[in-house]
Formats: structure tokens, sequence, C-alpha cells
């Protein structure tokens, strides 16, 4: 096996959006990287849609394509870009060009089908695209989003196609409708939305149920955010994924249902299990479907985290939970046919999705790109405490013993498990140990293990440390070239073990982190409620525990030379928790180097253009090699 290098990210295909096709089969998207058309240009994603069925793959669209649907008839819609905004596109299976079916100034922002060829969109509607230069003016929160920046003045409706052509008003709902589905028999939807934008700010949403032509009533829910809401096989009751803040930041999302007339939601699985995929992934690319899909039996499969892995379970109509489904590897997407899930994308710590039909692989794009990559060293740690902590250690080749890089996820409330990393093999490419584990506050290991509200930096931090330390021991990994890493939360991590432990680690690179709490509470387009919920108090109550947990507090003690990256548009974390933290490493006289990336938010890491993600890989494997 050749050594990967960055410029190899460039090789990679990703599947995604996988969904039920005709006859038995399934669609999916293939995303590739492709070349510049034009010298000065930068290269591109390129995701084309297929069909694999009866063992063959055929490709249906040469174009991009995002969100496929087939009708369950002769029609597969889609999402494509036209004129700079998305559109809602439909292309005949039998043959020919795939003909556009709106053309809203603010373009399509999603789509749901239901029976009898009822259809639904999401969008804006003739809203203008305010001018980029132009002031703006608001008198509400949130004014802005990671990965859309500041928000349109125009709430996201629902608006549905007419049996004479056309589309109908859009729904009234005072904020925008965050997803949708049609009835059992096509006459009537439940939307998601808040009741007013402080519900909004403070991530509590709503069922309710409209009628085109009518009024949306309320029926449910007010007591966190929903998702992928769906009808029952006899239309009485709606079934949702939610969580429950009365439960705490680390709750764990569940299957809930409530009935069509409205009254009290029911919680249909235990809280011990995490119902959604959260595994922490830099070669996924596109959408991985819904959590929750229909069985033909009045039931419910179920997507779930759990100790590291991506896995399958079904809810019966009685109410029982089944599961897990025996899988041959790491569940990254489903979909049902005639009530069964018949295909899969499953992935592993050294391999992105592959397509499965029952248990064969049948499409793998990046088997001769990856062939020979190992698995990590799988092991858990007893904290002194009595937990056990769930971890892995991929080890270069050769003999040892061998710096190591401690990784830390971001979230914190998100899992490191059987899903690649690719920028982990290019660490152990130069010869460097990672060590990556699943401290206090991952999911998938029950409610009280996700919970640290107002814990940060303490068991979680004793976790990673101890794990360490662990991974040191048993296998005999250099403890004076030890180096500490990660993102949003994994950057809060490093930014605070560097501070609070100077003389560990002998690099870091700190990415999209937070370093000011007091900050980052204002400046966040999720600040306010997210500090809150994690920190256990509100600013005024606590300014004390704002700054105390914040790892400018401590950062007199810096020492380890650090690279720090950070994206421009970020509104997670904005440019500014890293501006800052450049400065404290500065002027402490600190070794440090400042990677700013233009153009790209939160997510670039996992979406960016493929050459700011090249840059950035280049960057810090030079930086904790050059260290380490």
């Amino acid at each position: 096996m050749p050594d990967p290098n960055p410029q190899d990210f460039y090789r990679l295909r990703f599947l995604s959006d996988l969904t039920p096709g005709p006859g038995g089969g399934a669609l999916f998207l293939e995303t590739s990287i492709e070349a510049p058309e034009q010298e000065g240009e930068p290269p591109r994603y390129r995701s084309r849609l297929w069909l694999q069925r009866d063992g063959q793959r055929r490709a249906l669209t040469q174009e991009d394509t995002a969100r496929p649907r087939w009708d369950g008839g002769r029609y597969v819609y889609f999402l494509r870009k036209r004129d700079k905004v998305k559109q809602l596109f439909r292309l005949d299976l039998a043959g020919g060009e795939a003909e556009p079916l709106t053309s809203f100034k603010a373009g399509v922002e999603g789509y749901v089908l239901g029976p009898e060829g009822a259809l639904a969109v999401l969008t804006r509607g003739d809203e203008e695209p305010a001018k980029p230069d132009a002031p703006r003016v608001y008198d509400r929160l949130p004014f802005k989003f990671d990965g859309v920046g500041l928000l349109p003045e125009r709430s996201r409706q629902v608006r549905v196609r007419l049996a004479r052509g056309g589309w109908s008003e859009p729904s009234e709902l005072p904020t925008d409708v965050d997803a949708a589905a049609w009835d059992e028999r096509g006459d009537e939807l439940v939307l998601v939305a808040s009741a007013d934008f402080e519900e909004r700010r403070r991530w509590i949403q709503r069922l309710y149920r409209w009628r085109p032509g009518g009024e949306a009533v309320e029926i449910g829910g007010g007591f966190g955010p929903v998702s992928d809401p769906v009808f029952s096989e006899d239309g009485g009751w709606v079934y949702f994924v939610g969580y429950d803040w009365a439960a705490g930041i680390g709750a764990s999302p569940g299957v809930w249902r409530l009935p069509r007339s409205g009254g009290e939601a029911e919680r249909l699985t235990p809280e011990s299990l995490y119902v959604g995929l959260s595994l922490v992934s830099d070669v996924h690319y596109g959408g991985y479907g819904r959590a929750l899909e229909p069985d033909d039996e009045g039931g419910f499969w179920f997507s779930v985290t759990e100790a590291g892995e991506g896995r399958l379970y079904r809810l019966r109509p009685d109410g029982r939970v089944e599961g897990p489904l025996e899988l041959p590897g790491s569940l990254a997407a489903f979909a049902v046919s005639e009530g069964e899930v018949r295909h899969t994308l499953l992935e592993d710590h050294h391999r992105p999705p592959v397509l499965y039909t029952g248990d064969e692989p049948v499409y793998d794009p990046n088997a001769d790109l990856l062939e020979g990559w190992p698995r990590p060293e799988a092991f858990r740690w007893r904290a002194p405490e009595g937990h056990d902590v769930q971890g892995w250690v991929l080890l270069p080749a050769g003999d040892g013993p061998h710096p190591a890089v401690l990784y830390v996820h971001g979230g914190p409330h998100a899992a490191y498990g059987r899903a690649m990393l690719f920028e982990f093999y290019l660490l152990r490419a130069r010869g460097l140990a990672v060590v990556y584990a699943n401290p206090h506050g991952s999911v998938g290991y029950g409610q009280a293990y996700a919970q640290i509200k107002g814990r940060w930096g303490e068991v979680d931090a004793a976790d990673l440390l101890g794990f360490l330390d662990a991974a040191v021991d048993r296998f005999g990994l250099d403890a004076g070239r030890l180096g500490v890493a990660g993102g949003s939360y994994g950057g809060f991590m490093t930014n605070w073990l560097t501070a609070r432990h100077p003389d560990k680690f002998k690099a870091a690179a700190t990415q999209r982190s937070i370093c000011n709490w007091t900050s980052f509470w204002g400046a966040s387009d999720i600040g306010i409620r997210f500090a809150e919920l994690e920190l256990g108090a509100g600013l005024w109550e606590d300014p004390a525990r704002y700054w105390q947990k914040s790892p400018l507090a401590h950062a007199h003690a810096l020492k380890t030379p650090t690279l720090v990256v950070h994206a421009e548009q970020d509104h997670r974390c904005p440019i500014d928790q890293g501006e800052t933290w450049f400065a404290a490493l500065i002027s402490r006289g600190v070794p440090a180097r400042f990677l700013r990336v233009p153009e790209e938010g939160h997510e670039l890491s996992r979406s960016g253009r493929p050459d700011r993600r090249v840059k950035r890989l280049e960057e810090i494997v030079d930086w904790l090699a050059g260290y380490l």
C-alpha cells in the first residue's frame, strides 16, 4: 500500500442519498471531485444519480443532482441548481431529459412526495435574494445561520402542486417550516415549525396539521427539536424523532408518537437508544437519509448510534423495539422497499460508505484506492470512577516508539467509531499514531454518559487524558512526543488541554474552536441557547463560570506550538475565536501559525471546496509531523 498524501483526497468518491428505486432497486448519488474546466477555476464536486437493480448499475443523470426520490411509478424527482438556486426537476424513467417543475426566484429548499401524485415543496417563493452589498436590518434572533449566512426576511413555507397546474398559496406558519409529510390520502400534511421566534431561538418545535388552502392547526410538540415526521399507515397517529430538553442537552433523541387530532406525545423508544446517526467522518458528502422509515406492518425501521457504530432497529406495531439487526458494517443509510430494508450504505474505520444489497457489497468506488488500509486497534480504558471509555489507536507501520496525536471529536454530543477519517491515515503515513476516543459527552453510551452540562473540561478531559496515557503504555508510544488536535468542541478541548497542561503536548492543531464563552455567547448563530444548555447558566446568572470555562482564562500558561485553523464565514464558532487564540499564542511567545480560509463555514473539513479542504489537510499534517 503506497502511503497516502493530501492530494489523494481528490481521488475519493462519495456515495450518499440512498433511497428506494423501481423494481426493488435503489437510487443513490455518487459524488466525485472534478478538475477545473478552465485555468484559474477551482475543482468542484459533481453528484450523479444512479440506479442499482438486479445486480446492474445504470447512470440516470450526468449533471449535478441532489435529494433524489422515486414516486413509486414512472418518475424520479430531484433538486438541481438553475440560475444559482435549486429548483425541483422530474425525470421520466422511460427516457428523455429531466424537466423543471419550479421556477421560484428563491429556489426550492426541500420537497415531499405523497400518494396519488401529491407533491409539496419547501420554498421562500419569489423573494429576491438580498444583494451582498446591501445594508440589512433585523429586529429578532436568529438572523444568521452557519452554512447559510444572513437569513432571508421571508420565512420558508410549504406550497402544494395544484391539479390544474401551478402552486398553491404558501402555508402561513409564523417561522420557517423545517419538515413536512403527507397523510395516507394525500389530502393533508403535518408540518414542523416553531410557534414564534423565541421558540426558534430556544430550539423548540411543534407539529401542525395543514390542509392546503386552510389554516395550520397545532397538534403537539413544544418540548424540543422535532424531525422525521410521518403518518401511521391508518392515518390516526403522527410519528416523529424528537428531543426532550427536560432531559438535558445530552438527551437521546427518540421515536415519539401523538394522535393526529392532537394531544400528549408518547416516547416509544428507551432513553438508552440514541436515535439517528452521529458518527464523525470526513468522507461523507451529501445526504444520508431519514432516521425513521415505515415498514409494511404498521411499524418502523430506525437508525441508532450505539457504542461507536451505526445500527438498525425496528419498532413493532405493538411498541416493542427489536434489534440491532446484524449488518456487515456500520450503518450510514438505509432504504426500505415493500417494508424491508433491502439496500444499505455501510462503512468502517478504513473505508467510506459502500453500497450493499442484503449482506452483499455491490458497489465500492474506493476499493482500489484504499486497498490494504489497516483498521485501528480498539480497546477500552477503565477510569478510576468505574466507567469504561471506548477508543482506538491507528498505529504507523514499523517499529516504535511512535509519536502520537490525541484527536478529539466535535459536538461534544457526537462520536467516533466505525466511520472513516481520511485525515487520520494521512497522519499515520507521516509516522504518527492517532489516538481517539469517546469521552463523557459522546453519544451512544446512554443519556447519563452524554451529560456534561456545566462540566466541560472536567470529566471529559479526565477521560481523554486517562485514555491517552493508557494508550501510551499499551502500545509503547513515545510519551515525550505527544500532540493534540480537534475541531469545534475538539478545538475547545485542544485549547483547554494545552492551557491547563502546558508541558504535556509538543504540538497542537486547534480548528473552528471556542476559546472565549462570553464572546461566543453573542456572536455564534447558536451561542445564547448552546451556552445556556452546555454551561448550565445564562451569561448574567453566572458570568464567572463563562470566564473560568474559557480556555482564554488560562492562556497565560501556554507553551505548546499551535496551528490555528478557522474559516472566515464560520457562524457556529465565529472567526474571532480563532483570532483571539492566535493572538494569545503570539503574545505569550509561543510558536503559532494561522490558517484562515475565506468563503467557508463551520463545515470546511466535511464539505468545503475541495482545494480548500486539501490545503487544510496539508497544513495540519505538516505542522504536527514537523513538531513531533
